[in-house]
């Protein structure tokens, strides 16, 4: 790092406004579809008209736990690289050792550079619900008014999202970046009514 830097500077001239954190729009779509004894519903969210900071994935050192971002595959590794990627390079022990702690500067200002911000939008198939109603007659036969069965998955599918989020989450955000993608949930249900 050069003298010429200083990261306590008052003076934010030099910074570049990416756009609002907050969605401009968000929104769903849901339809339920019908087939004799059967009902499909389906249910999408969308948002846009954002922009999102991706987790600061740079570090001058790393643990078991964040050592192998996908970034990484991308990374600076021989002279030349520059070239053809933005991406730095991973700090070496010795490097950080004559920079005595200095190192660190170079990608906390890299994590916080717009080349680390994603376009927020996303489109997500939030719920598919499939419904199975026995007939009236075969319900009656075993005594009881009605019967179904229902099968739900929620959050199986994010349509889309800038690929620069790599697998993050744009939907939900935690200190620092974006959140690890939601877990897809299957559920089955039976009603029966008497």
């Amino acid at each position: 790092i050069g003298a010429d830097v200083y990261f306590q500077d008052q003076n934010v001239d030099f910074l570049k406004y990416e756009g609002p954190v907050d969605p401009k729009y968000t929104g769903g779509i849901s339809n339920t579809f019908t087939y004799k004894d059967f009902s499909l519903n389906l249910f999408i969210t969308f948002q846009g008209g954002n922009r999102i900071r991706l987790y600061p994935a740079f570090h001058t050192g790393y643990s078991d736990f964040d050592a192998m971002p996908r970034e990484f595959v991308d990374r600076w590794v021989m002279p030349g690289d520059q070239n053809t990627t933005k991406i730095p390079s991973i700090l070496d022990v010795y490097t950080a050792y004559l920079t005595n702690g200095a190192g660190q500067e170079p990608y906390n200002t890299y994590n916080y550079s717009s080349e680390r911000t994603a376009s927020g939008a996303f489109m997500r198939l939030k719920t598919v619900s499939l419904t199975y109603n026995l007939r009236p007659a075969l319900v009656k036969k075993w005594g009881m008014s009605a019967f179904s069965v229902t099968v739900v998955s929620n959050n199986p599918w994010l349509i889309y999202s800038d690929k620069k989020l790599r697998g993050q989450d744009p939907e939900f955000f935690n200190t620092g970046g974006v959140a690890q993608p939601i877990q897809k949930q299957f559920t089955i249900s039976l009603k029966a009514g008497f």
